[in-house]
């Protein structure tokens, strides 16, 4: 040690600043070799936008029912916001893919804003009324934006290196739903359903901080410009040069008007097999259950295996499980139906996101990534026209036989849709 000390000393001080330099160099190197695990702060994320969804959307048939609101007045409230969610969140996302100086965490904050402020005139209002019905509406659209934004921190964070579990990030996102769901019901029940705008704010805030958590170990502005693979295209030039991908939008859409048209009409199905309200949430919690595992564990199931096939599988049992939930004649056996939520939903769910960022280049991952989850939401204003419609005219079971036709024909067309990587 002495001899080291000695010859560290009788060296030129050029020479200990160039090995200084060289031994930081290649520490860096090193730790540039081991990307950064970020699947903790973005899950916080995903349960913070959940938590979110499930107060602004989930909760609007409590409040504005108990405003006095009727069901046509709701179906329009919920109906325009999911328009407008998902019109918003593809057009800034398409902003961001074009755009050298906008990117989703600068928009972040300004979005949360916009949803924090309808929050604050819902509280300062508790009345039906225009005010309540406009800005209600701007709540679920303001809300549903974030999760395009959410989804490019995700396509950023990997496309430059970082680790992120997705499917485990977002197994976190519906076990925090469904616990905020089961608490913020007896809450209200046993208060007031003026915490609906109450736990909008917090689940707000809770959003704004988990931000703040992810935002310094992301690639900034500057560095997302200065390596782009190519310029990003305008929304026409996307589908046009995106065929397939564009087929299989189209197949999800078709899906999941299936699946909302069961999920949304739940009650309904479930007074047809002899249940009640109760039983409803029992089916509930029990979807929910199926979905959590498959999510959680999708890296470790199934990390090595091309999305693309994994999504193909999901596909057939969506299938599946519109052809039980039909067939379905008591509780327990509509149940057993819904076990098929795992390899249907939740790995359809978990298998699009890395899907996307595996077949679409990263200039457009911004809009291919809203455009997917935008979707379900086209899915569930169908279901909602088309769903309400039916329910009123014929039978459950003859409108559940229909919902498994449109998921039939929505499977073939997501199938002849989805293709390998690049």
């Amino acid at each position: 040690m002495l001899l080291i000390f000695f010859f560290f000393c009788k060296i030129t001080v050029e020479k200990k600043v160039l090995l200084l330099y060289t031994l930081t160099t290649m520490n860096k190197q090193m730790n540039h070799q081991i990307p950064k695990n970020l699947t903790a702060p973005y899950a916080l994320i995903q349960a913070s936008f959940w938590m979110s969804f499930c107060t602004a959307v989930s909760f609007a048939s409590v409040y504005l029912l108990g405003l006095h609101y009727t069901n046509s007045e709701l179906g329009f409230v919920l109906a325009v916001g999911n328009l407008l969610g998902a019109l918003f969140g593809p057009e800034l996302s398409a902003w961001v893919d074009r755009s050298d100086t906008v990117s989703a965490s600068l928009l972040i904050p300004p979005v949360l804003a916009l949803q924090a402020t309808a929050l604050v005139i819902l509280i300062l209002f508790p009345v039906k009324g225009i005010v309540t019905t406009v800005v209600y509406i701007l709540y679920i659209a303001f809300t549903l934006t974030v999760n395009s934004l959410n989804l490019k921190l995700y396509s950023d964070a990997v496309y430059y290196g970082l680790s992120i579990n997705y499917g485990l990030a977002r197994g976190i996102g519906s076990a925090a739903y469904v616990l905020l769901s089961s608490f913020l019901g007896i809450l209200i029940e046993r208060i007031s359903l003026r915490l609906v705008p109450v736990s909008g704010l917090l689940m707000c805030a809770f959003q704004f901080a988990a931000y703040l958590m992810i935002r310094h170990d992301l690639p900034s502005v500057s560095t997302a410009s200065n390596h782009p693979e190519g310029k990003a295209s305008s929304m026409i030039g996307f589908f046009r040069s995106n065929g397939k991908f564009t087929v299989l939008l189209v197949g999800v859409a078709l899906l999941f008007c299936s699946h909302n048209i069961i999920v949304t009409f739940l009650i309904n199905i479930t007074n047809n097999v002899g249940g009640d309200t109760s039983d409803m949430g029992l089916i509930n919690a029990f979807m929910a259950a199926m979905e959590i595992p498959i999510m959680m564990l999708y890296h470790t199931l199934f990390g090595k295996r091309r999305p693309g096939g994994l999504m193909r599988v999901a596909f057939v049992f969506f299938i599946l499980k519109a052809s039980a939930v039909a067939l379905a004649r008591s509780i327990p056996s509509l149940l057993a139906a819904f076990v098929l939520q795992a390899p249907s939903f939740a790995l359809y769910t978990s298998a699009i996101v890395p899907y996307v960022g595996e077949v679409i280049p990263y200039e457009d991952s911004a809009k291919a990534q809203s455009l997917a989850y935008t979707m379900t939401t086209v899915g569930s204003v169908l279901a909602s026209i088309i769903g309400g419609f039916l329910y009123d005219r014929i039978s459950v079971t003859a409108t559940l036989w229909v919902a498994f036709g449109i998921c039939t024909v929505g499977a073939l067309v997501s199938l002849s849709g989805v293709r390998n990587g690049k």
